[in-house]
């Protein structure tokens, strides 16, 4: 095995036929996907890196394989890991209102006001109505309308339990379909 530090992010490994069958590598199975092979393939790398000088922790490896007689040449290149972002995942909320009017009342008083919400629904279930939110927060103009008609109720698991066992009133848009049937 013979190891060449090409600049500061790129080794070559140069494998000879007994090195293959020393780590019983078959260049024809060789893959990350072949679990023997990953193992083999991902040791050697670092060690490489390791030797050349090149610093791997919080990197990214890729390696490319090419075929030499019954050896393999394996260039590998260390690469920065891309930054993730996660997106945070709001959650729902669900205000009550006791009786229908209610309820068509506060969507007419937000669709005056010009909101024009799109992730939201309209339910009944057990007597009671349901404006839910995929949001996890509202405007608090939109807040204190609501909150003049209804109630504000639990999170995720109230909306999750009344879209599964209520009625559905109105699936999408329901403030912006109610209110302008109402203005």
């Amino acid at each position: 095995m013979k190891i060449n530090r090409l600049d500061e992010k790129r080794v070559l490994v140069v494998l000879g036929g007994s090195d293959m069958r020393d780590f019983a590598l078959d260049f024809g199975v060789m893959s990350m996907s072949d679990a023997h092979s990953r193992k083999i393939l991902l040791r050697l790398t670092r060690l490489a890196c390791l030797r050349s000088g090149i610093d791997t922790r919080g990197k990214r490896l890729n390696v490319e394989a090419i075929m030499l007689g019954d050896g393999c040449y394996l260039l590998v290149t260390v690469k920065n890991k891309p930054r993730r972002y996660r997106l945070k995942r709001g959650g729902a909320l669900c205000y009550e209102f006791d009786e229908s009017g209610a309820l068509l009342d506060a969507a007419e008083a937000a669709f005056r006001r010009g909101f024009n919400c799109v992730k939201n629904s309209a339910c009944e279930w057990n007597g009671k109505y349901y404006l839910i939110f995929e949001y996890p927060a509202l405007p608090k103009a939109l807040a204190g309308i609501l909150s003049e008609f209804g109630e504000k109720r639990g999170g995720a698991l109230l909306c999750a339990c009344v879209r599964e066992r209520g009625k559905v009133l109105c699936a999408r848009s329901a403030l912006t379909a109610i209110g302008s049937l109402m203005v």
